[in-house]
């Protein structure tokens, strides 16, 4: 109720230790609460517009302890080479998608996959979303002059073995970054492009000399996230013609891939593990005028998801691995299409395609996939 709109956004400034009196600037905080045991960091942002002010809070897991790359969806082929990229002691491994997409989670996943007490780790944040025990957390103050640039010059001083950089923003982080890699540290950042291959000629067009960067970067990965289906009331239906046309071009150039036996694999394994919702999973087979019969999934809409047939999210991904091919085609400048070509010919999954098998395991919905993926 617009009478209560005032109460509330005190309410929360107070909480968020912000000032209450202050109308007309946008501010930033965040407060800790508890929930059925849980921990949650809610991270609020206020904005002052013409109508009075707009609240938007961001709710963010306080306990990492179940936060690990396995639960981000990352998996298979692209699972090991993204693993076998953060496990190196120099390089940069990029992490791309718009905002909202999941990136700060997987960098903190990856965080976590090589933390130990014998290596020293710093990240440069803007701000600290998730907090991660054995990290140094810094927080990024462009308005005091701590800028990402400043802060990762004065972190090199600080004996790391890797550091994470929040965002790459401009040229002179860029170089900073370059130069701490070549150095012998690792440097994990991200990036805002569209696919994993986008993010090379956006670095050269930064001013990123190409023997550098053909030298530098291990591993980029590209992700969205769609909404994972609610396992109480998903259901099964079949594929139409145009669709089901659409997901065989999808795969027709891996080499050697059987969609239906893959599909029917999956469901089997999900039915033996007893996992919620594969009861209602259908095997795919072939139909009487020989193209196969695939189903896909949904939710329905229950009370457990709100009626709106979603509960959570997935992550579905890209990742490049920067063989010494692709290393030389980013010396020659190649593009994008021509260096996501290169990789998909070494194995490279894209997006879309990693979508594709997600909405047909059950995992999400088709919608979701075309959805994200137009971001």
């Amino acid at each position: 109720p617009k009478n209560l709109t005032a109460a509330v956004a005190s309410r929360v400034k107070i909480l968020s230790n912000l000032k209450i009196d202050e109308k007309r600037l946008p501010q930033d905080g965040r407060f800790q609460i508890k929930v059925n045991g849980k921990k949650i960091d809610i991270r609020v942002s206020v904005m002052p517009t013409i109508y009075g002010e707009k609240v938007v809070m961001r709710l963010l897991e306080s306990d990492t302890s179940g936060i690990t790359i396995e639960t981000t969806g990352l998996r298979g082929n692209a699972y090991r080479i993204f693993l076998d990229g953060i496990k190196v002691t120099n390089g940069i491994v990029l992490i791309t998608g718009p905002t909202g997409s999941g990136k700060t989670r997987t960098l903190a996943c990856s965080l976590m996959k090589v933390n130990n007490p014998g290596v020293n780790i710093i990240s440069l944040e803007n701000p600290v979303e998730i907090r991660v025990p054995g990290v140094t957390q810094v927080q990024i103050q462009p308005d005091i002059g701590l800028t990402f640039a400043n802060a990762l010059r004065s972190v090199l001083r600080q004996d790391p073995d890797i550091v994470m950089v929040g965002e790459i923003r401009d040229r002179e982080t860029a170089e900073l970054a370059v130069q701490a890699s070549l150095t012998g540290h690792l440097v994990l950042s991200t990036l805002h492009t569209n696919s994993a291959a986008a993010a090379i000629p956006r670095l050269l067009d930064m001013g990123i000399e190409p023997y550098l960067l053909a030298s530098t970067i291990r591993v980029i990965v590209a992700q969205r996230l769609p909404r994972r289906i609610c396992k109480h009331c998903i259901e099964a239906y079949q594929a139409e013609p145009q669709l089901l046309e659409d997901l065989m071009g999808q795969f027709k150039d891996i080499p050697n891939f059987d969609l239906v036996g893959y599909i029917n694999k999956v469901i089997l394994a999900k039915k033996q593990r007893k996992e919620k919702g594969s009861s209602v999973m259908k095997e795919a087979k072939m139909g009487p005028d020989g193209k196969p019969e695939i189903y896909l999934y949904r939710g329905k809409g229950c009370d457990r998801c709100g009626g709106n047939g979603y509960s959570g999210r997935v992550g579905i991904f890209e990742v490049l691995d920067v063989t010494e091919k692709i290393s030389r085609m980013v010396m020659d400048q190649s593009t994008s299409g021509e260096i996501e070509k290169e990789a998909e010919a070494n194995g490279m999954l894209t997006m879309m395609q990693d979508g594709y098998l997600k909405s047909l395991e059950g995992i999400t919905t088709i919608e979701e996939v075309m959805r994200v993926s137009r971001e």
